[in-house]
């Protein structure tokens, strides 16, 4: 897969990660799933986590020093908080609609919030898809008014938000896929 996805990827994974570990999630029988395949000869990982494990595990998670209580870093930039949040409740109070497109020969790239949901997609000629579904009200617990990143408020927000698909990405025979549901555990071959 290409630096750009695998580091968006990686970067997402980091946040719901990093949100799961609230108290309040520790009581949900709701359980994050993470499954990659790196082809038919290579690895196959699948991580079944409950929310509750997550939360005494958030600890050990090391990410690389990307994400911090007041900045993330992307690329080489560092975002603050109040950026982030800034920038979040214009998209939020505008309406449903695609905030960025773009159509190029070998790579289209769709931004939009839709039905309570904040998307992002990607389709490269060679058949890489990114897919991100995030719900609102996640980003909101994220960016509430504490000055700083609340995960504790987001995963309660995941919870809430019950079953669904939030990450996905394909390249040839290479995939990754993070999801939320009951079920507590998912297969290397399936759900």
């Amino acid at each position: 897969m290409r630096r750009s996805t695998i580091l968006a990827t990686l970067a997402i994974l980091s946040l719901a990660a990093l949100a799961v570990g609230s108290a309040r999630a520790a009581d949900s029988p709701l359980w994050l799933h993470v499954r990659v395949d790196e082809g038919s000869d290579d690895a196959k990982v699948v991580v079944n986590l409950p929310f509750s494990l997550i939360d005494k595990a958030l600890p050990m998670i090391d990410i690389g020093g990307h994400i911090h209580d007041d900045s993330i870093d992307l690329n080489g930039h560092r975002l603050s908080y109040s950026e982030m949040r800034d920038l979040w409740l214009e998209v939020r109070e505008g309406p449903d609609m695609a905030f960025v497109t773009v159509e190029e020969r070998d790579e289209s790239v769709r931004i939009w919030k839709e039905n309570g949901f904040f998307h992002i997609r990607v389709r490269d000629r060679r058949d890489e898809r990114v897919d991100v579904r995030m719900p609102l009200q996640v980003v909101d617990a994220l960016l509430g008014t504490a000055g700083k990143f609340d995960f504790a408020a987001a995963v309660a927000a995941l919870a809430d938000n019950g079953e669904g698909e939030l990450v996905s990405v394909q390249e040839d025979d290479e995939s990754v896929r993070v999801w939320v549901d009951r079920n507590p555990e998912a297969t290397v071959g399936g759900n």
